[in-house]
């Protein structure tokens, strides 16, 4: 059963040959996209990121005691 074994680690599979596109018909993978997101919705994420992080940063500033919130 494992006689072989050495030879048919041996055999290297055949390498695939290049393939060369000009460069004016290469196109970009995904259309340009980041993530598969189009720009408005990257903004969105944006936004939505950036209130987070305030979000949390106000809420450290209160459990420390660095802001006292006056009501």
């Amino acid at each position: 059963m494992f006689d072989n074994l050495r030879d048919l680690s041996e055999v290297q599979p055949p390498a695939k040959e290049a393939v060369s596109l000009p460069a004016e018909d290469y196109e970009i993978p995904g259309g340009g996209r980041i993530l598969g997101m189009t720009p408005g919705q990257r903004l969105v994420i944006s936004i939505l990121l950036f209130f987070a992080v305030l979000l949390i940063g106000t809420m450290c500033l209160l459990v420390t005691q660095r802001v006292i919130l006056i009501l």
